[in-house]
């Protein structure tokens, strides 16, 4: 599959780590002009902006809490004003809390709504203006295979995330006449920092469940944001992908 973003301008939130990062070196390494959102630890955004700017790669990292609508409004009319349109957004920053219903307090729930389902929402309605004004766009949001098949400890995750499922169909019926595409990908566990984490024990659960028997790797995830970024996939829109090893199956 030959692709060439060179013409792009794509908004990647969450793009300093893990499955955000591999997607903004692959896009960049497609010749897309890339504006990536990070939150906290702005040594590893900027380390990764240096890097890809030494190969004469087009990014910039911009700090960014898509819990704020207002800086969010901000970040887009940045965009804007440099390149004039956008035309891929992937929302892929998130919240991941866990614990059993009964023990999730009210703080870490409305943090798992405002982040995962709220940030959406704030990129969504503030870039979707600009794609109904030209006529074109194409949106991609992050999920997981918890929102199809939620596991005890994730009630706050999978509950923000299957709300993303619905909201990406609502807006894929909403924007098809604008020429705008909107698709989701859900992801099985994927080795990142969170996997590491995990004791083999749990890790082993998993590949039980997983017909493919091996874990996902963000380069995985990063290839299915470019296929439904490009002209490959121009009569897909309101899916949810599910890049899971087959996990979703069992």
């Amino acid at each position: 599959m030959n692709v060439n973003m060179s013409d792009k301008i794509v908004v990647i939130t969450g793009g300093s780590r893990g499955i955000g990062k591999e997607i903004v070196k692959t896009f960049t390494e497609l010749g897309a002009y890339v504006y990536f959102t990070y939150l906290s630890n702005e040594e590893v955004a900027k380390e990764l902006e240096a890097s890809l700017l030494s190969r004469g790669l087009k990014v910039q990292a911009e700090k960014v809490n898509n819990c704020s609508l207002e800086q969010v409004n901000l970040f887009v009319q940045k965009v804007i004003n440099e390149q004039k349109r956008i035309d891929i957004l992937v929302n892929n920053a998130g919240y991941i809390p866990r614990g059993l219903f009964l023990k999730t307090s009210e703080t870490v729930w409305k943090k798992a709504i405002d982040t995962n389902l709220g940030g959406v929402y704030n990129y969504c309605s503030t870039v979707l203006k600009h794609m109904v004004l030209q006529k074109s766009g194409n949106i991609i949001n992050i999920s997981t295979v918890s929102a199809l098949q939620p596991s005890p400890g994730q009630a706050a995750y999978s509950a923000s995330k299957a709300a993303i499922e619905s909201l990406t169909r609502t807006l894929a019926m909403e924007h098809g006449k604008y020429n705008i595409r909107v698709n989701s990908i859900a992801p099985g566990l994927i080795q990142t920092e969170i996997v590491k984490s995990m004791s083999q024990e749990v890790k082993d659960e998993v590949l039980k469940k997983t017909p493919l028997a091996r874990f996902g790797n963000p380069q995985d995830i990063s290839d299915a944001a470019v296929f439904l970024a490009s002209d490959f996939s121009s009569y897909i829109t309101g899916i949810q992908l599910l890049v899971t090893g087959g996990r979703h199956l069992l």
